[in-house]
């Protein structure tokens, strides 16, 4: 294993005769033993020997440096002799017989220094997937899809690095899950489903592989098929990723992923039951990580217990959890934009089942405001939703009803404009 101690002989070999790193590697690949190993010596594995990182060479290199130096490997610092042997120039090359002790780690000691190179790398991959996370409210989808795929290559060229650690494959596959999951998200926000679904699905065998948690993952399958209208699908699969998830945000979300999508198809009795497993899921979250694509802060909560009381036909239990919301964002706990919007119109949803329609006026008109690249389906879902609703033949005379129907189809009409540069990044 690497001693750590500087190798001071090669290094004061190299100067001495005036050599770089590179240049000592091209001379030991261009080297009769080189040729005959078909070596690919670098800069790096320079560096490495003389920062002591390798304690002995793999074969063929002892004999490489043996034959361009004229040195044994023990006067090159190697090993444990400081005796410096100089060979006669034009001498035929040094042999030497490695210890089957050495030989029988070398290449696996040489190995675990070649990977240490990429540690740093994975590093600053998973800071980048972290601050992409936590931006996921603050930067419109499209603009924010664009780095995530960036980094996604980063770790897929990385994944074909021949000296990898297990544990680094292990890290990177989990970053890449996480990653693939968010582009998921990402792609669903953007009215994307076709690609989301297909995201979500090699996120969730990445997560497998990787033996990571995948919630993120399943989060992203459900999401999905919940704004795809396929409520049915989209209830199995947060009950799927519940079940596989550890205690804690995601798990919580994942359960009332499972109730809102069992309300939307009807089946009220899942939906409370669901709901209720929420609750107890809750009491079990005692920390509550940074705000990002993956945390479930109160608002977001306040949001689907919101949502499942607009479904199973309890107003009075939604307004009072809009109230709550509102309580709490006066506090500090301000909700993301999509959050408050979705908030809003659910809000108003619910004034309609009470047939107050100033009161869906005075929640959604608001959130007809935000900007065509903030203007997110799972907005844009809501307020198709409530449209829908006014159509009803009872408001068809409301000229408040059919203003604010139109107003919806042109917001929604407007929403998340094309841009290129997504497709090109």
């Amino acid at each position: 294993m690497a001693d750590k101690v500087p190798n001071l002989q090669l290094q004061r070999w190299r100067e001495q005769h005036k050599l770089t790193r590179d240049q000592l590697a091209q001379l030991i690949n261009q080297s009769k033993s080189g040729i005959a190993g078909r070596l690919a010596c670098d800069e790096e594995r320079i560096r490495r020997w003389e920062k002591g990182e390798v304690a002995w060479p793999r074969n063929p290199y002892p004999a490489a440096l043996e034959e361009v130096t004229r040195l044994r490997m023990e006067a090159l610092g190697f090993g444990r002799s400081k005796a410096p042997t100089v060979l006669p120039v034009g001498a035929a090359p040094l042999t030497r017989d490695t210890p089957p002790e050495i030989d029988e780690i070398a290449d696996i000691a040489d190995w675990l220094n070649q990977g240490s190179r990429h540690s740093e790398a994975i590093e600053e991959i998973e800071q980048a997937a972290a601050s992409m996370a936590g931006a996921h409210t603050e930067i419109p989808p499209k603009n924010l899809m664009r780095h995530v795929r960036r980094v996604h290559r980063q770790v897929r060229d990385l994944l074909n690095q021949s000296d990898l650690r297990f544990r680094q494959v292990r890290d990177l596959l989990r970053i890449d899950a996480d990653l693939i999951a968010h582009a998921a998200v990402l792609l669903g926000d953007v009215n994307r489903d076709q690609a989301a679904e297909a995201y979500g699905r090699i996120a969730v065998q990445l997560a497998e592989e990787a033996s990571s948690n995948p919630g993120l993952a399943w989060y992203a399958r459900a999401k999905t098929a919940r704004w795809q209208g396929h409520y049915i699908e989209a209830a199995d699969l947060a009950r799927r990723g519940y079940n596989a998830t550890p205690a804690g945000p995601m798990k919580h979300q994942l359960e009332w992923y499972e109730a809102n999508s069992a309300a939307l198809f009807g089946d009220i009795s899942r939906a409370r039951d669901a709901a209720h497993r929420a609750d107890l899921c809750a009491d079990s979250v005692t920390t509550i990580p940074p705000r990002s694509v993956w945390s479930f802060p109160t608002q977001r909560q306040t949001l689907f217990s919101l949502a499942v009381a607009v479904r199973t036909g309890e107003p009075d239990t939604a307004l009072g959890a809009a109230a709550m919301a509102d309580r709490a964002a006066a506090a500090g706990d301000r909700p993301s934009l999509a959050t408050w919007a979705q908030i809003r119109v659910a809000a108003g949803i619910a004034h309609l089942l009470k047939d107050d329609l100033s009161g869906v006026m005075h929640e959604t008109v608001p959130v007809l405001s935000i900007p065509p690249e903030l203007r997110l389906t799972t907005v844009t879902g809501y307020l198709d939703d409530l449209s829908h609703r006014l159509a009803h033949p009872r408001f068809a005379d409301c000229a408040d009803a059919v203003r604010l129907r139109q107003q919806i189809r042109d917001f929604n009409a407007a929403a998340l404009p094309d841009e290129p540069t997504m497709e090109s990044a």
